[in-house]
C-alpha cells in the first residue's frame, strides 16, 4: 500500500484538498490506538478508547472496577488506582493532553456516574485514601474551551487535589485548581471553585464552609 494510492486530490475552485482513503485512516488508527499498558492486580472491566503512545493504567490489589470508561487522547499519561478501591457503574476517566496523571488512593469508593476529566498538558487529579464518592459527581481540570481578554487567555487549567477521607455527596462538581483538605464533607449539589481547609463541611452553589472541625465515618444509618 503506497501513500499516494491512498490519497485522493480534489480541486475545488482555488483550493486543493487531499482526502485520505478508508485504508489510510485504518492504517493510522491501527498504529495510534492501543498505546496503553494495563497492569491489573485487581478485578477490573474497562471500556478503553485510547489514541496515543506510552499511556498506562495500574490497578491495585483487591480493587473492583465495573466497566469503567477510559478515554485517552495523548501520550505519556498515567492512571493509578490504589488497593481495595471500588469503582461502580457508568464511571469514566477522560484524559485529553500529554503527560497527565490521575491518582486514586487506597480504599476509595465511587458509587456510580463519577466523571473525572483531565484536560491540557501536564494536568493532574489526585484523590487521597479512603474517600467516598456518592453519585453523579464531576471533577475537571479545565473549562474545555479558552476564554480571551485583550488577546490573552484568562482561563488556564489547574490541577486538583482531594485529600484523604473526603466524603463527596451526590451531584457535586469540583473545578480546576481546587484543593480539598482531609476529612472534609462536600454536601449534595455543591459547586467547588475554591480550595477548602481540612475537616470542613461545605455546601452551596458556589460552595461555602458551613461548619469546621467535623469528621465522618462510613457506617450506614439504617
Amino acid at each position: 500500500m503506497s501513500f499516494r494510492s491512498c490519497v485522493r486530490r480534489v480541486v475545488y475552485g482555488n483550493y486543493t484538498l487531499y482526502v485520505a482513503s478508508h485504508q489510510l485512516v485504518h492504517f493510522f488508527l491501527k498504529h495510534l490506538r492501543g498505546g496503553l499498558k494495563v497492569v491489573n492486580h485487581g478485578c477490573a472491566k474497562l471500556r478503553k478508547d485510547v489514541i496515543g503512545a506510552d499511556n498506562s493504567i495500574t490497578i491495585g490489589k483487591g480493587s473492583l472496577i465495573h466497566k469503567m470508561e477510559l478515554y485517552v487522547r495523548g501520550k505519556d499519561n498515567t492512571v493509578e488506582i490504589g488497593k481495595s478501591c471500588i469503582i461502580g457503574h457508568n464511571c469514566s476517566i477522560r484524559i485529553e493532553g500529554n503527560g497527565c496523571n490521575v491518582s486514586i488512593g487506597d480504599g476509595t469508593t465511587m458509587t456510580r456516574d463519577i466523571h473525572i476529566c483531565v484536560q491540557e498538558d501536564g494536568m493532574s487529579i489526585t484523590v487521597g485514601k479512603d474517600c467516598m464518592f456518592s453519585n453523579n459527581i464531576i471533577v475537571r481540570t479545565s473549562d474545555s474551551h479558552p476564554i480571551y481578554k485583550d488577546g490573552q487567555r484568562i482561563n488556564p487549567p489547574a490541577p486538583i487535589v482531594i485529600g484523604n477521607h473526603v466524603w463527596i455527596a451526590p451531584e457535586t462538581t469540583i473545578l480546576k485548581g481546587v484543593v480539598v483538605g482531609d476529612n472534609c464533607i462536600l454536601a449534595s449539589k455543591s459547586l467547588l471553585t475554591k480550595s477548602v481547609a481540612e475537616s470542613c463541611l461545605v455546601a452551596g452553589l458556589p460552595a461555602k464552609v458551613v461548619k469546621t472541625g467535623v469528621n465522618w465515618t462510613r457506617e450506614a444509618l439504617y
